[in-house]
């Protein structure tokens, strides 16, 4: 499948995203190193849970 202008635009502006993205995990990981952990729908780090409710992502402190 030949990719479109707008899919090529698209791929560059997710891969920006996705390279903030671990730049700023890896920052947080920094304060507390091996603390970040990732799955379905869930991000942990120190102190903290980043959840996908509903397709809006929120952010708590660990109870």
């Amino acid at each position: 499948m030949r990719q479109t202008p707008e899919t090529a635009k698209e791929r560059e502006q997710a891969l920006a995203i996705a390279e903030q993205v671990a730049n700023l995990l890896g920052q947080l990981d920094a304060l507390q190193p091996g603390s970040v952990r990732a799955g379905a729908g869930r991000i942990s780090g120190p102190g903290l849970e980043i959840r996908d409710s509903g397709g809006q992502w929120i952010v708590r402190a660990d109870r």
